[in-house]
Parts: C-alpha cells; sequence; structure tokens
C-alpha cells in the first residue's frame, strides 16, 4: 500500500470513527413513548460492540499514523529550495 492509499482509507476510517461515537452516544438506545407519561427505552445495539469496533478503528488508525511516520523518516525528497533567500526579511 502507498502512503497516499493509507491517508485515504485514515480519512475514511476517522470519519467512520466519529459516526460510530455518534451512535454510541446519541442512538445506543430508543425511546418509545406510551400514552403521554410512559415510556420505554429498547437497546438498539450493543454498547459492547461499538466500543469495540471503535477500538479496533483506533488501534488501525494509531499503527496506520506510525507507518506513515516511518516512512516519512526513510524518504528523502528531492527539494532543494534557498531557505535563506526564502526565509530573508522583506528590504
Amino acid at each position: 500500500m502507498t502512503v497516499n492509499e493509507l491517508l485515504v482509507v485514515e480519512k475514511i476510517a476517522r470519519e467512520r470513527l466519529k459516526d460510530l461515537k455518534e451512535l454510541r452516544t446519541e442512538v445506543a438506545s430508543k425511546k418509545r413513548f406510551y400514552g403521554e407519561k410512559e415510556s420505554v427505552t429498547e437497546p438498539q445495539y450493543d454498547v459492547k460492540l461499538v466500543d469495540k469496533k471503535i477500538t479496533e478503528i483506533q488501534n488501525f488508525l494509531m499503527l496506520a499514523d506510525q507507518k506513515v511516520k516511518q516512512s516519512n523518516a526513510v524518504t528523502n525528497i528531492e527539494f532543494s529550495p534557498d531557505i535563506d533567500k526564502l526565509l530573508a526579511p522583506l528590504s
């Protein structure tokens, strides 16, 4: 997998992680109202399974980030700007 491909997958995984966290906090249970005052809460998803999936995605993102940084540490870029000229004060 190339670094670019991994970065794309990371982006998708981060979006999925956000969705799952919202699911965990907002939709992990559903309230039904019977009449005016009586309500019943029914779980829609097993919160433990949602947490497990969140942890899997977080672990993937951590390992992917490590791999990208490891790759960046050994990859040389052929680019030689004149830093002194670039950072010189305006005259």
